[in-house]
This record gives structure tokens, C-alpha cells and sequence, in this order.
């Protein structure tokens, strides 16, 4: 199973995977699958699983973008929304 994933941050990408296997569990590389007009860099990762990567890929927090599998993408949207929600319209709270 793989993950297509967009870099925000250059600095996670050095052809390495960017998530960190279970114990015993060794990955090949990630896969290059370009870079966006923005110079973002698209990498195909290899995955365990939707329960592991999706860990995984909160830890990286706003520097990496899951865009497959759709399950994956949805489960981090849904995680995310919950707290983000919690905290409201971010003008709200900006001091003046």
C-alpha cells in the first residue's frame, strides 16, 4: 500500500520515507512523483496501513499534504476538523 503525499517543506523529502515503519517492518524508498508549480514535491510513500500512516503523518503536522488513498485523506480531514472546531474562526481571535 502507498501514500501519494505533497511536501510542503522541502527538508522532509530526501528520497527517504517519510514515515517511521513499525517495529520489524522495513519500507523501500518513497517514490518521486514530481514536483507542483509551487515546488511542492509529490512523493509516493510506502504505507502498513491506513491506522499506522495516519499517525504518522499527523505527527508532520501543516508540512505534508495526504492526497491517496481517499480512506486515509478522509480519516485525517475528520481528525483535524474535530479540534479545529473547537477553536473557531482564527479572526476571531486575533488582538487589536
Amino acid at each position: 500500500m502507498r501514500a501519494v503525499v505533497r511536501l510542503v517543506t522541502q527538508r522532509l523529502y530526501r528520497r527517504e520515507a517519510v514515515v517511521r515503519p513499525a517495529p520489524g517492518v522495513r519500507l523501500p524508498r518513497a517514490v518521486d512523483a514530481g514536483t507542483d508549480a509551487d515546488g511542492r514535491v509529490r512523493a509516493r510513500v510506502p504505507i502498513e496501513s491506513v491506522e499506522h500512516a495516519h499517525g504518522e503523518f499527523l505527527s508532520l503536522g501543516t508540512a505534508i499534504e495526504v492526497l491517496q488513498p481517499p480512506e486515509l485523506r478522509a480519516r485525517l480531514a475528520r481528525t483535524v476538523a474535530e479540534p479545529a472546531g473547537r477553536y473557531g474562526d482564527p479572526a476571531e481571535h486575533r488582538g487589536g
